[in-house]
């Protein structure tokens, strides 16, 4: 019945799964159409993520880029999160054309609209986005070597921005090595790097999820892995893909959306919730708790469809570690209250009476103690 709901409010976004870059701009005609349908129901992975059970603790305050189509500041749910970033071919990139930019970003951090009826929100609604525009057209791209430079240049971009999580939409076939080096550049700078594991066709690669140290997040629908995945790199997590709730680069409403990309989206809000309640904690620690605190597969681990689990951000944020490396112990308050510390005088003057009384007494009793030894001396 979801399903079907929020089929009939998609308002006809199609978001490409294909890994594609740089080519001439769209034509302004033939942008994603303003949304003004708004969706009051949950989607399935809104609450298959639960993120809001974190936000007592976190709502990851932290800057996050997005290597894509742009992300538009004009986006009513990302008013005020969306920082001017940088479009590749010059200028800002905090417009988008193609939409698929947006639709992660708000993923990622769309306000909540604070009215019940409208529940959509981000994993970590208190992000700022830096968005980096690397091609307008995706479907258009045929040049994957010129892609996976371009998305290296977006990597170094969003490093320089400030960013502390990149979640990285587009996906090159082709290894190159300036993107191994903005990967390397981001990982030097302690910024975690997500990409999309999945491919067009078998055989392909996936750039830059391939790239040790890089998360690479399988797609997820809402009975498990989607259909029969390809994928051009060995997944670290998995994430929600289908018919997932965004919103358009222009509206008041909402778009619904089936992409294998869009999962780079829930796990890198997930990171950037664990990034601002830990601030300390490297960006290493950082993916072993999205590991750990994933939804395990019932086989040996990693698992080739989903690797080490389903993304899970509450858990990602407040599982107790199994180690006393620094900047991993839990804080205060995700333990078991403590007991008020009781004041130390009563105890101390109860401690120091009785040790006057004990003294007392024994000089009282001195003498009578000493009368007895002199008598058992001389008997």
């Amino acid at each position: 019945m979801r399903r079907t709901m929020l089929a009939a409010a998609a308002c006809g976004l199609v978001l490409t799964t294909l890994p594609v870059p740089q080519a001439a701009a769209q034509p302004a005609g033939q942008c994603t159409p303003p949304s003004q349908t708004a969706i009051n129901e949950m989607s399935w992975a809104q609450e298959r993520m639960g993120a809001d059970r974190t936000w007592p603790l976190t709502k990851g305050d932290v800057i996050v880029g997005v290597v894509d189509t742009g992300v538009s500041a004009d986006a009513p749910t990302l008013r005020g999160a969306v920082l001017p970033g940088t479009d590749l071919a010059g200028g800002p990139g905090n417009g988008d054309c193609f939409g698929r930019g947006t639709f992660i970003a708000s993923l990622i951090a769309a306000r909540p609209s604070g009215t019940p009826d409208v529940p959509f929100s981000g994993v970590a609604p208190e992000a700022r986005i830096f968005p980096v525009r690397v091609n307008d057209d995706p479907p258009k791209i045929l040049d994957h070597a010129g892609l996976a430079v371009d998305i290296g240049r977006g990597i170094r971009a969003a490093v320089d921005g400030g960013a502390r999580v990149v979640a990285v939409g587009l996906v090159a076939t082709l290894d190159m090595p300036e993107l191994r080096a903005a990967v390397a550049y981001a990982q030097q700078r302690d910024v975690v790097v997500v990409g999309a594991a999945s491919v067009q066709k078998k055989g392909q690669l996936a750039f830059p999820a391939r790239i040790p140290g890089v998360v690479s997040v399988a797609p997820l629908g809402q009975d498990g892995p989607v259909g029969q995945p390809t994928y051009g790199a060995d997944p670290t997590l998995a994430a929600p893909s289908e018919d997932l709730v965004g919103v358009a680069p222009q509206g008041e409403g909402h778009r619904v959306a089936s992409s294998e990309e869009l999962a780079v989206g829930y796990v890198a809000g997930a990171a950037a919730l664990v990034r601002a309640y830990y601030p300390a904690m490297s960006a290493t620690e950082v993916v072993e708790r999205l590991q750990n605190g994933a939804d395990q597969p019932s086989t040996a681990l990693p698992n080739e469809l989903i690797g080490y689990g389903v993304v899970n951000p509450f858990s990602a944020v407040t599982t107790i570690p199994n180690t006393d490396a620094p900047g991993t112990a839990p804080p205060e308050d995700l333990s078991v209250p403590k007991p008020e510390t009781p004041d130390p005088e009563p105890a101390n003057r109860a401690l120091w009476l009785a040790g006057g009384v004990t003294a007392a007494a024994l000089l009282l009793a001195g003498p009578t103690i000493a009368a007895a030894a002199r008598r058992r001396r001389a008997e």
